[in-house]
């Protein structure tokens, strides 16, 4: 478990990065297209990457799209919906948010 700082005038504020997987993991179920990863899998662990330079924080996602769906607007979607969602739970800014589309699931009907 990797533990993200951030010091201010007051003190130290610490997070672990699960948090802030969990916090982006969440914000992901909120953007229709995205495709869950089956919880606790390696797949759900691998999709998130965080880093944090200074007070700028920068997210990797990598996801499983729907295939009926418009990837661009997808991805958009999950942009501002998780940096909205990290900067409302955290005291951190997100620099940059970059989506990788890895899989896409077909219809099976």
């Amino acid at each position: 478990m990797k533990v993200i700082n951030r010091f201010d005038g007051s003190g130290r504020l610490v997070y672990s990065s699960e948090i802030i997987r969990d916090i982006v993991d969440c914000a992901l179920g909120d953007v229709d297209g995205v495709v869950k990863y089956p919880e606790n899998s390696k797949q759900a662990r691998d999709s998130i990457k965080v880093d944090v330079v200074e007070d700028e924080m920068y997210i990797e996602v990598y996801v499983k799209l729907a295939y009926n769906v418009e990837v661009s607007d997808v991805a958009s979607s999950i942009q501002s919906t998780v940096k909205n969602a990290i900067e409302n739970n955290t005291e951190f800014k997100v620099k940059d948010i970059n989506v990788h589309v890895i899989d896409v699931e077909f219809d099976e009907n």
